[in-house]
């Protein structure tokens, strides 16, 4: 346990950031509101779509949830601050130092496993479904924790598992690292917050040999949901040899929850169908099972196996004689799930291909009103024409007919008189064409949800690149940028412009008294008052420690001044609690505003500068200008 301990002060372990950081730190203040949790998820697109999406699965309510507010609402201030954290870690360790942790394998096991959670809690009632799958995401987080931390000792640990698998990993780890991923894990999300009814059951289920709860109480129960859940997870991820076992395991754990073995293969088929929307939704990987009757019966079938069987298309067959017409359908439909048209004339095999939009056209050249190679030239000018295959057909088969077809934009030219085998191995040349523009269409759909999510994150990167995370407040870089604007504009316009340099007073004292945790507390509630004392037209900015820029456009002195007292009053009648007493903050502030004589923004701020060093010089919590008339 000492080495748990050192862990926590090592700020080593894997923790959330951006959104999910100060989605835990509003979540701990005491007036936190879930409107303020519902915000700071609104700024992050990626992490309200699956919150969105959560809530509806787990919802039984007919209407579904349309906006983050009611999904929040829907799950709770602690619900949702667990599973920020747990969506932050999933996009922060995809991958990692430790040459043998399988990262993308770790994250698609604890997908499924909290998606089986979820889903035996919607039957079971124990617990909130979303607090169920937060409790199956980050039951294995120890072992990413420790991959994370000392990457070359898991490693020697994962290879020492892999040449002696009938000791459990734990032994392994204990033995190298003096502690474990149970024990690491159950300490991390303690610390996170996880109710203890959780903990509990996390801490044994992955011991056999445990004796287990009463039978009939809750922790036994969620004890068997984990054990459960957590082979579901190794049953998607194991080899198509051991899945049957697998899965018989599984069925005979199940009866200790009531699962009926007749509910079991629908209740798998649902969780790994769930498992394959969520992968590509948070980027994971997921392997495709065959359904539970195909394990069952020892069904191997792999994704390579099934795209090289043949694929059903639609065929428009256009021949002006009904006797060939009909033979060229009939073998078509010998042992094949092509879906087949037929077409007397080109006219109606042109109107057919434009509203069927079929994969192969299988054309006479000599078809009544609009030939064959005509037929192929108008195809050809459309886009959908392009992407059809096109065989030509005729009587005749001579060199010259042959060049007339390709000419006219045909895939292949063959005698009338084709056999049903020969018709197969020509229409081997079209499914691969529509298995390749599936697949392309596929990468497209997947680049333009790249694509999309870059620019998300660009947006993202650029705003907390503006922003204080301490405070939400944009920082100096930002301040600056904004200042410089008000300043053109102020100069194209003529109008005036005002500025204040806020500081809190005795901010040290608070610091070396109290702790950095405890200013940290102090800058946030005097930021959250600052902007909503200023007027909406003013910008509050932090630039610094405890000092604050608040730009105020079309502003003279006077009126600078009045607002300034009222930020202060304001400020000083606010009492924060730190610790065991509570405090009246108070702050100095320093006004200037853009004079005739001043020569850039910078001369202006160091203005205001000189005048909050009057201000704490005349004693502090007072406003303070060094100038006596505005301008007009």
């Amino acid at each position: 346990m000492a080495q748990v301990e050192q862990l926590r002060l090592s700020s080593q372990l894997p923790s959330p950031r951006g959104v999910a950081l100060a989605i835990l730190e509003i979540s701990q203040r005491e007036n936190a509101t879930l409107g303020d949790i519902a915000r700071v998820v609104q700024t992050d697109p990626a992490l309200s779509g699956r919150l969105i999406k959560l809530a509806n699965t787990a919802s039984h309510i007919a209407r579904p949830v349309v906006s983050v507010q009611e999904a929040v609402v829907r799950q709770g201030m602690a619900t949702v601050r667990q599973l920020a954290l747990g969506f932050s870690l999933v996009d922060q360790y995809r991958n990692g130092a430790c040459k043998a942790f399988d990262y993308q394998g770790y994250w698609s096991h604890s997908l499924l496993m909290a998606l089986s959670m979820q889903a035996l809690g919607m039957r079971v009632r124990l617990a909130a479904a979303d607090e169920l799958f937060v409790c199956g995401l980050l039951a294995q987080v120890g072992q990413l924790a420790l991959a994370t931390v000392y990457p070359d000792e898991y490693n020697a640990v994962l290879m020492a598992q892999h040449a002696d698998p009938a000791q459990a990993i734990i032994v392994h780890e204990r033995a190298c690292l003096e502690t474990d991923h149970i024990e690491l894990g159950i300490v991390m999300m303690s610390d996170w917050g996880m109710p203890r009814v959780f903990t509990g059951p996390l801490a044994h289920y992955e011991d056999p040999d445990h004796p287990s709860y009463h039978q009939d109480s809750r922790s036994n129960s969620l004890m068997l949901m984990l054990r459960l859940s957590h082979r579901l997870a190794d049953l998607g991820l194991a080899n198509a040899d051991v899945r049957p076992e697998l899965l018989k395991e599984w069925m005979a754990l199940a009866t200790e929850l009531d699962i009926p073995q007749e509910d079991a293969g629908r209740f798998i088929d649902e969780v790994i169908d769930s498992w394959r929307e969520w992968s590509e939704l948070l980027k994971i990987p997921a392997t495709a099972l065959p359904s539970f009757a195909e394990i069952c019966h020892g069904h191997h079938e792999t994704e390579e196996d099934a795209a090289e069987s043949e694929t059903p298309l639609r065929i428009v067959v256009a021949d002006g004689n009904a006797i060939n017409r009909r033979r060229t359908m009939a073998l078509l439909a010998e042992d094949s799930e092509h879906t087949v048209y037929p077409a007397e004339n080109g006219n109606t095999a042109l109107a057919l291909a434009m509203e069927v939009l079929p994969h192969v056209i299988i054309a006479h050249c000599d078809l009544p009103l609009f030939d064959g190679l005509e037929l192929c030239q108008a195809l050809r000018a459309t886009d959908e024409g392009r992407r059809m295959h096109i065989l030509l057909t005729a009587d005749e088969h001579g060199e010259e007919q042959l060049t007339r077809a390709y000419e006219a934009g045909a895939d292949g030219y063959v005698p009338s008189t084709l056999s049903a085998k020969d018709l197969r191995i020509r229409l081997c040349a079209a499914q691969r064409l529509v298995q390749l523009q599936a697949a392309w269409e596929k990468d497209r759909m997947q680049l333009r949800q790249i694509a999309a999510e870059l620019a998300v994150a660009n947006r993202l990167l650029a705003t907390a690149a503006l922003t204080d995370l301490l405070t939400g407040l944009p920082n100096r870089r930002s301040a600056m940028d904004q200042l410089e604007q008000a300043w053109s504009a102020a100069l194209r316009s003529g109008l005036p412009l005002a500025v204040m340099v806020v500081d809190i007073d005795h901010f040290k004292h608070i610091n070396d008294s109290y702790g950095h945790a405890a200013g940290d507390m102090v800058l946030r509630e005097a930021a959250t008052i600052l902007r909503t004392s200023a007027r909406r037209e003013d910008s509050v900015c932090r630039i610094g420690g405890e000092e604050f820029l608040v730009i105020c456009p079309n502003t003279d002195l006077k009126s600078a001044m009045q607002s300034a007292e009222r930020l202060r009053a304001n400020l000083s009648a606010k009492r924060i609690a730190i610790g065991q007493t509570e405090k009246t903050l108070t702050v100095s502030i320093g006004v200037a505003t853009r004079e005739s004589g001043t020569v850039d923004m910078d001369a202006l701020v160091s203005i205001a500068d000189q005048a909050l060093y009057a201000a704490k010089e005349a004693g502090r919590n007072q406003t303070c200008t060094r100038q006596h008339s505005p301008l007009h």
